[in-house]
């Protein structure tokens, strides 16, 4: 996946289950300043990758299983 593919990705779940920013920095491991960053391709380098969209994905599977 590319890195446009990935954002694209991440941003449609993150709509799809009304994530808030600071959940999904948790999903991912990240600090919520990184995932501004990466949402908002701020600084230059920063943008989500595959690691942060399975990370996200293994996140709400693990959630879900609870319900």
């Amino acid at each position: 996946m590319d890195t446009y593919e990935v954002k694209e990705k991440v941003l449609k779940i993150l709509d799809d289950f009304g994530m808030t920013g600071s959940k999904a920095a948790e999903a991912m491991g990240v600090t919520y300043a990184t995932f501004r960053n990466k949402k908002n391709d701020n600084a230059k380098g920063h943008s989500f990758n595959e690691k942060n969209y399975l990370d996200l994905v293994k996140f709400i599977k693990e959630k879900a299983i609870n319900l």
